[in-house]
């Protein structure tokens, strides 16, 4: 009994300081469960969640078996799953589309179907064709004109990327052909300090701190260059774990106030209205953290 006690103090103590929205979590596949039904998929993300101490969760489902260049209809099916899940929870879920800009007219007509009818409130771009590619920046500009952001897959790959994979440089040539678009570059684990150098120039890209193993010192280095309101935590569940990935801010050595941007402000602050989450008060246009050495 006095054991549990102590395990329950640590965990108190290992909780977020504020309200957590994780920007990049799947629901397919769920660990252990062959051919999981949505609500299986509910809940398991929602234990997960409560564990560490998350709040809100942005659902992008790649389907139940993420193929690389899914077709259209793929597409619409995986999206439609997704939303089936959200709405099971709507006071912990919200969905984003996922398209194929392969297929722009089609990718466009998808986002129509569900952001522009109010079903979704964001996009996922995945690796089948590469950021600076125009069948991108078509889609993306669209995402804009419809007023919700993009999360784009990015990565630099030792042995090289997938042939639709992109990297941050991609990143940055989209944020610069669509300057009016908010784009959330994924996997800062992935992309590393070169992929914070690649985009720094470009103020509408957010960083997602997710991807990869915890890496000491990443968060830090992204506030230090990019300054504390581009950096937005995602933790890429289930292929991550959630708590161990927080970890990743709750310890770096950056201010409360940066903490909390990164957790919720940040990303609330380009959600559309429609989704439905207040924007938080304004922090007291407190100085951008400097990482501490």
């Amino acid at each position: 009994m006095r054991r549990q006690s102590e395990w329950a103090r640590l965990r108190e103590k290992l909780m977020p300081p504020c309200p957590v929205m994780d920007v990049h979590v799947h629901p397919f596949p769920v660990p252990g469960i062959v051919a999981p039904t949505p609500q299986q998929a509910a809940d398991f993300l929602i234990a997960q969640a409560d564990r560490a101490g998350i709040t809100r969760m942005i659902l992008m489902n790649l389907g139940r078996t993420w193929s690389n260049t899914p077709s259209p209809e793929a597409c619409s099916q995986a999206n439609d799953q997704g939303i089936e899940v959200a709405r099971l929870a709507p006071d912990r879920f919200v969905p984003f589309a996922y398209v194929n800009p392969a297929f722009p007219d089609e990718a466009i007509a998808e986002l129509d179907r569900t952001v522009g009818l109010g079903l979704a409130f964001g996009v996922k771009l995945w690796v089948a064709v590469r950021a600076s590619d125009e069948r991108v920046i078509r889609v993306v500009r669209h995402a804009a004109r419809l007023g919700v952001p993009v999360l784009q897959h990015a990565w630099i790959k030792a042995e090289g990327n997938l042939p639709g994979e992109s990297t941050p440089a991609d990143v940055a040539v989209l944020a610069r052909a669509v300057p009016e678009a908010k784009i959330i570059m994924g996997h800062l684990g992935g992309g590393g300090l070169r992929g914070i150098e690649f985009v720094r120039s470009t103020p509408n890209v957010f960083v997602e701190t997710g991807g990869s193993d915890p890496e000491a010192g990443i968060v830090e280095a992204a506030v230090a260059r990019l300054g504390s309101r581009r950096v937005i935590f995602g933790s890429d569940a289930n292929g991550r774990n959630m708590a161990v990935q927080l970890g990743k801010v709750l310890g770096a050595g950056i201010s409360d106030i940066a903490k909390k941007r990164i957790l919720w402000n940040n990303l609330i602050g380009i959600l559309p209205a429609s989704a439905g989450i207040p924007v938080p008060a304004d922090d007291g246009r407190a100085p951008e953290d400097k990482a501490k050495s």
